[in-house]
C-alpha cells in the first residue's frame, strides 16, 4: 500500500508542480501582453504630451511680448505724466516766486512812499495778533 500512496502523493506533486508552471507561465504571458499594449498607449500619450506642450511653448512667447509691450507703454505713460507734472510745478514755483518778489517790492514802494501809514498798519497788525494769539 506503500507503493500506490507515493505514487498517488508523486502524482499530486507533479500535478500541483505542473499547474504552478503552467499558472507561472500564463501570468507571465499576460504581462507580456499587457506590456505589449502598454507601450505603444504610453508612446502615444508621451508624443500627445509632447505636441500640447509645443503648442503651449508656442503661444507663450507672443503673449509675453504683448505683456512686455504694455509694460513698456505703461512705464512710457508714467514717465510723460511724471515729467509733465514735473515741468508744471517748476513753472508754477516760477510764477510763484515771480508774484512773491513783485509783492514784496511793492510792499517796499509802499513803505517809501508812505512810512507813517506803513508803521500804523503794522502797529495795528501786532496789536491784533497780540490779542489774537495772547489769550490765556
Amino acid at each position: 500500500m506503500e507503493n500506490t500512496t507515493d505514487k498517488q502523493g508523486s502524482t499530486t506533486r507533479d500535478t500541483i508542480t505542473q499547474f504552478g508552471r503552467d499558472s507561472r507561465a500564463d501570468l507571465h504571458g499576460a504581462i507580456d501582453r499587457t506590456a505589449e499594449k502598454v507601450q505603444p498607449t504610453t508612446d502615444r500619450l508621451a508624443s500627445t504630451v509632447h505636441a500640447t506642450v509645443d503648442k503651449m511653448a508656442e503661444k507663450v512667447p507672443p503673449a509675453a511680448d504683448r505683456l512686455a509691450g504694455a509694460a513698456h507703454t505703461a512705464v512710457d505713460r508714467v514717465a510723460d505724466t511724471a515729467t509733465q507734472v514735473s515741468e508744471q510745478a517748476a513753472t508754477t514755483a516760477k510764477q510763484l516766486g515771480d508774484a512773491y518778489t513783485r509783492f514784496a517790492e511793492s510792499g517796499r514802494n509802499y513803505v517809501r512812499t508812505s512810512p507813517a501809514t506803513s508803521v500804523l498798519i503794522a502797529v495795528a497788525a501786532g496789536y491784533g495778533l497780540s490779542k489774537l494769539l495772547g489769550r490765556k
